[in-house]
């Protein structure tokens, strides 16, 4: 361009194409860059003064008449504003390079934490597209469910039980409206088809226009929490036991008190033709007794006085005492001994409290319309340190939901239960080292079996 305007004034210089020369100057302000301009504006001065004084073209052409000081004036003027202009819109150009340099490292930054954010997450964190398809799934997520990245993405896999599957529908359709659900507590499904209680939380995902695109997933498995709330529950239970207990047992042990002096008396005086059974009345009133004090175990402990007894004879008087009961109930009362009998060390009335816990939930089990009802005792050896003591029935059994919490205080299932005896004799087995194990199949029975340490 500059080249072009020199010849120009070369074949036909006037005050207005000598003015061109600031043409170049301009579209060299572009790009603002003050080299060119420079370059530019000491090329044209060399330009000028070749063609006013070099080639004296004033002198060839006199019908010109120029203000020298006026063109002067206007092209020393247009060359400093457009260096003016390139200084300044130079650097504001490196300014906004620089900016968008530090935007880019910044997005990249942003990316590279969310993305750590998402591989380290110690929760679960599934994204998924509008067909139910999974999108993305963290480390965590295969832990918790048990499926691979490879088995997931671009699949639907069975993360929620079928008995779920309504709501988890409901909740899916109005998360893709746009709602979200923030630490909402429900049961998933891993991979084995294992149930675990869940917290999640379900987030849409935008695009630029406010369009939801996808869904995200955030879950964390509270099966700890749920244990832990399950216990402090109990607890409580336990502990509203104890206060009832210290609240009754005074007024039950006052007439049990009146009864036992009556049987004592019985029991002396001379002649008496029942004393067999005004005996084992006096036993079982020691043993409603011992029954109380346990009640209070589960508010207080108290100190135990083991000593050496008979499985053999123990049984014996269990039997004579539900003698009748299984007379009238049609129930056949059968039992093994692997040896002629067991000694163990413990409190005696304490694991005959046991024994008949769980000889009555048997009788229970068996319904009255049942015409061969059957009882079967069970006693062996378990190596040289336990023996086990082992009760089966042929009863309508235990369904699954229930035997789950059996263990639990107050739960029963009885119209006349209380809900303790199982968790009273598991704390008495407990305490003499031992296990109580309740195991049972709906409509096949139930075995309780009673681990015991040997002497």
């Amino acid at each position: 361009m500059n080249i072009y305007v020199f010849i120009l004034n070369w074949e036909a210089l006037s005050s207005v194409t000598i003015v061109y020369f600031v043409i170049p100057i301009i579209a060299a302000a572009l790009y603002n860059d003050t080299r060119p301009i420079v370059i530019l504006s000491l090329l044209s001065i060399v330009e000028i003064s070749l063609l006013v004084f070099g080639l004296d073209i004033f002198s060839r052409r006199a019908s010109l008449q120029y203000d020298h000081m006026v063109l002067s004036l206007f092209i020393s003027i247009a060359v400093l504003f457009m260096l003016f202009h390139s200084i300044y819109f130079s650097r504001r150009w490196s300014q906004l390079e620089m900016k968008n340099k530090m935007m880019e490292r910044a997005l990249l930054s942003r990316d590279g934490y969310l993305h750590l954010f998402f591989e380290t997450a110690k929760d679960a964190i599934a994204v998924f597209d509008l067909n139910d398809h999974i999108i993305a799934i963290n480390p965590a997520f295969e832990k918790l469910y048990g499926w691979t990245l490879e088995e997931c993405v671009g699949d639907r896999i069975p993360i929620v039980p079928h008995e779920r599957l309504g709501e988890a529908a409901i909740r899916t359709k109005k998360v893709r409206q746009g709602e979200s659900f923030s630490l909402l507590e429900t049961v998933d499904m891993k991979k084995d088809g294992t149930l675990f209680p869940v917290q999640i939380t379900l987030s849409p995902i935008f695009d630029h226009s406010g369009v939801v695109v996808a869904t995200s997933v955030i879950s964390r498995d509270i099966t700890f929490q749920k244990e832990s709330e399950n216990l402090i529950v109990q607890s409580e239970k336990l502990k509203l036991a104890g206060e009832i207990a210290a609240g009754v047992a005074h007024e039950i042990r006052n007439p049990l008190t009146v009864i036992s002096g009556f049987v004592q008396m019985m029991n002396t005086a001379p002649g008496y033709p029942y004393k067999k059974y005004t005996k084992l009345i006096q036993s079982e009133i020691e043993r409603i007794n011992l029954i109380i004090s346990e009640f209070l175990v589960l508010a207080k402990p108290q100190a135990s006085l083991p000593k050496k007894f008979s499985l053999r004879n123990t049984w014996n008087d269990l039997a004579a005492l539900f003698g009748p009961e299984f007379n009238m109930r049609g129930i056949l009362f059968t039992q093994y001994w692997e040896e002629e009998d067991f000694v163990i060390e413990g409190e005696e009335h304490q694991l005959k409290q046991v024994f008949i816990n769980v000889l009555k939930n048997a009788i229970d089990a068996i319904n009255s319309t049942d015409s061969k009802g059957k009882i079967c005792l069970g006693v062996e050896s378990m190596g040289n340190e336990f023996v086990s003591i082992t009760l089966n029935d042929n009863g309508s059994g235990i369904p699954p939901e229930v035997l789950l919490k059996i263990f639990e205080p107050f739960y029963t299932t009885k119209s006349t239960g209380t809900g303790l005896g199982l968790i009273i004799s598991q704390k008495i087995v407990q305490g003499h080292g031992g296990q109580l194990i309740i195991t049972s199949e709906e409509n096949h029975g139930t075995e309780a079996k009673i681990i015991l340490p040997k002497i």
